[in-house]
């Protein structure tokens, strides 16, 4: 009997252990993901007029992001066809965003962005550093910036009308990240996406609803002459075109969460940022027809 029992043990451990591997890839793969937009507004840079949007992702349970693809529609009356072919399109991933993690070594790469059609525009990313190397699991079950867009338009009157393409071909594409063959040394930095792969996520929803615009149109804000200077900032800024008034100034991080506040503030005194941690803000302008937020980049 004990001859039995020793030669069944190893075949009873490795049924418990794929039992084991079969129910976390269901855990994994029962994982929601919904995608959304935030900060969606207009700007203007050297006399051109741009919508900027930053994309979020959030999960049912939290995971260590992989590679993956998605696609946004647009306007054509708005920003033309093809703006990937037309360069009217940046897909931003700086620090502060789950894209812009590093590492070391960058913990994502190989960026792609390609027009699927006249109106609609695809972005791919892959993975650069192995689950091991990723330190915490970088999409939670609350709301995270996964990486920000600027389109340029050719007609700013136009409603920019960007969205996620949600038809069921364009769905379920990211993974969990890829696990290194190594589990130290300097070898371990780097994914073998080949032989330990990531698992597909499914079930992935879309709400398109904060690309709207909340703020006023451009014709009636009258922000031609304001800027930021110098941006990105490492310990001040300057408000520059609104001549010497005082405003209402709000600095909210990426997730909209107030971090400063200068009521009543005179355009021609500097804005000290020195203890704001590095990462994107937003500056909120309140003038006594309009408000307008811009994007600051802390160093």
């Amino acid at each position: 009997m004990k001859n039995i029992k020793s030669t069944y043990s190893p075949y009873k451990r490795q049924i418990k252990l794929s039992i084991w591997l079969l129910f976390v890839t269901i855990v994994i793969q029962a994982q929601d993901i919904h995608f959304t937009f935030v900060n969606a507004q207009n700007t203007i840079e050297n006399g051109n007029y741009y919508y900027e949007a930053d994309v979020m992702i959030e999960a049912t349970e939290a995971f260590k992001l992989g590679s993956g693809q998605m696609y946004l529609t647009y306007n054509q009356e708005a920003f033309g066809d093809n703006v990937s072919k037309q360069h009217s399109i940046i897909y931003g991933h700086e620090s502060g965003y789950i894209l812009g993690e590093s590492y070391v070594f960058p913990a994502y790469k190989s960026f792609i962005q390609n027009d699927n059609t006249s109106n609609r525009v695809s972005f791919t990313f892959q993975q650069g550093v192995s689950a091991e190397s990723i330190t915490e699991e970088n999409v939670a079950i609350t709301a995270k910036p996964l990486f920000h867009i600027k389109l340029k338009y050719v007609d700013a009157t136009k409603d920019p009308m960007v969205a996620f393409e949600e038809g069921s071909v364009f769905q379920d594409q990211f993974f969990t990240a890829c696990r290194s063959m190594l589990k130290t040394g300097a070898k371990a930095g780097f994914p073998d996406c080949a032989n330990l792969p990531g698992i597909q996520l499914v079930n992935d929803t879309y709400d398109s609803s904060g690309a709207s615009l909340q703020t006023l149109s451009i014709e009636v804000q009258d922000i031609t002459a304001v800027s930021l200077y110098p941006n990105p900032a490492q310990q001040y800024f300057l408000i520059q075109g609104l001549g010497n008034i005082e405003t209402n100034i709000h600095i909210t991080d990426i997730n909209g969460k107030l971090v400063q506040m200068l009521p009543s503030h005179p355009l021609q005194n500097i804005i000290n940022i020195s203890q704001l941690q590095t990462g994107v803000y937003f500056v909120k302008i309140n003038t006594q027809n309009s408000q307008k937020s811009y994007k600051l980049i802390k160093e």
